[in-house]
């Protein structure tokens, strides 16, 4: 921090340590109306909106005949969303100083919040044309466009007020979404590029510039910009997480590891951010060392299903199957309809030899909608392996109608049926496939090799 901000910072603490006292009503005193407004601002950056409109009343009962305080005031109205009230505040003001560029931004804000972006659009327009500045209403017109889905529109109005400020946080972050919301990914990284020569040590710059080359699954330009973005400031968090995004695509898990772990002294860990470093021991085969890591995130954030279900899937790959079902049920307790826990948990059913839970489960996904072969050439094979051989015809013709003309359902349909003697059905379903894909006996072999030496089987072609 600069010497110069330390003096800016130590003036406005004892401006307002003045002004506090004086509500305190130990002393009486006059502020300049430069004064107020550094008490406003300091009030608003701490979020004390309640303090700020105080001052601004204050202020106007020394300054009855300046707009500037009941704009003000107006525009904390407006955050508080007291709309009305902060219209009122604005038409004293409007008799004032009808001139006044604030005033139309104020209105134009107003109704902003009303989502009337058309009429907002006019008002800022209008301060554009009273103010010397104009550039400086650009990011209001830019959110309107943003808002009307108008994007293209929102980074012209963006792009040129960053010339003249190319360190602004939110028109950072807004224009980064215009490009997101229009996929133009490549267009995003030669303006950040270009941005970067005006404002070399912004980080958000650079941050930005490495999202983009992640969307473009350019990762190592990606970690390229994102090192930048940490050198520049160290305790910038989001670049470390996208960095570690970036490596750990790359396929360097180990360093994509020591990155996340970089961020423990500048922030309190996350849930997600524990799970992000359990996927990677996960990647490498460290179940063990991946479940440490999942532990902590579902003890750092309980309704953290995915890092429940995570557990799950690592004690099945170490073969503690009774484990890997609590957890599992863990994770499902918490997302009950999910579709892809819920096949999980169907297949550990299955491992376990829970072949009641397993059918239920394969009921559930059928009932959610899940229509994929998959579901139903598994669900027949356990009927079938329950010795329910007209169970597994029924489901698979059902899947037929969710599946038409699927050539491994026909073909499990065709060993079905001949295993149920239903020969001519057996016949037709073979013949069906085989007009489909000519390879398809060579398949069906595959999936029934027993059948391929059977010569039943081999009659009933003919």
């Amino acid at each position: 921090m600069s010497q110069e901000h330390y003096r800016d910072q130590n003036k406005i603490n004892a401006l307002i340590e003045r002004y506090e006292k004086m509500l305190e009503g130990e002393f009486q005193s006059f502020f300049d109306s430069y004064e107020f407004d550094d008490i406003v601002e300091h009030y608003i950056d701490q979020g004390q909106l309640g303090e700020a409109m105080t001052s601004m009343d204050i202020a106007y009962e020394q300054y009855p005949y300046s707009a500037n305080f009941l704009i003000k005031k107006a525009q904390i109205l407006t955050i508080l969303e007291r709309l009305n009230e902060a219209e009122k505040n604005l038409e004293i003001a409007q008799t004032l100083e009808p001139s006044n560029v604030d005033l139309y931004i104020a209105k134009g804000s107003i109704l902003s919040k009303r989502k009337d972006h058309h009429k907002a659009l006019k008002y800022f327009h209008k301060a554009i044309s009273l103010s010397d500045e104009p550039v400086e209403v650009y990011p209001f017109i830019a959110f309107e466009y943003q808002c009307l889905g108008k994007f293209q529109d929102g980074i012209k109005y963006l792009s040129e007020f960053l010339l003249t400020d190319p360190e602004d946080d939110l028109a950072l972050f807004n224009i980064a979404y215009c490009y997101e919301r229009l996929d133009a990914y490549k267009e995003a990284i030669e303006f950040f590029t270009n941005l970067i020569d005006k404002a070399p040590y912004n980080e958000i710059n650079w941050y930005q510039l490495g999202l983009f080359y992640n969307k473009v699954k350019d990762y190592k330009n990606a970690v390229w910009a994102l090192d930048y973005a940490i050198l520049i400031d160290e305790c910038f968090t989001a670049g470390y997480h996208e960095k570690a995004r970036s490596l750990t695509q790359l396929g360097e898990t180990k360093e994509a590891i020591k990155t996340y772990l970089l961020t423990f002294p500048f922030e309190e860990p996350t849930g997600y951010t524990y799970l992000k470093i359990g996927l990677c021991y996960k990647d490498l085969g460290s179940f063990k060392q991946a479940i440490r890591y999942f532990t902590k995130s579902c003890h750092q954030d309980p309704q953290l299903s995915e890092s429940w279900m995570e557990i799950g899937l690592c004690y099945d790959e170490l073969g503690s199957t009774e484990e890997a079902l609590y957890n599992i049920k863990k994770a499902l307790a918490l997302n009950p309809d999910d579709l892809e826990y819920l096949y999980i948990q169907t297949g550990v059913f299955i491992k376990v030899g829970l072949y009641a839970e397993a059918d239920l489960g394969y009921q559930k996904l059928i009932e959610l909608g899940c229509d994929s072969p998959t579901i139903w050439l598994e669900y027949a094979d356990l009927t079938h392996s329950l010795n329910k051989i007209q169970d597994s015809i029924s489901l698979l013709k059902q899947g037929l109608k969710q599946n038409l003309n699927h050539v491994d359902l026909l073909l499990n349909l065709t060993a079905y049926s001949f295993l149920a003697k239903e020969l001519p059905n057996a016949n037709k379903y073979l013949q069906k496939a085989l007009s489909l894909d000519p390879e398809a006996m060579n398949l069906l072999y595959k999936y029934w090799p027993n059948l391929e030496h059977n010569d039943d089987f081999k009659k009933t072609l003919k």
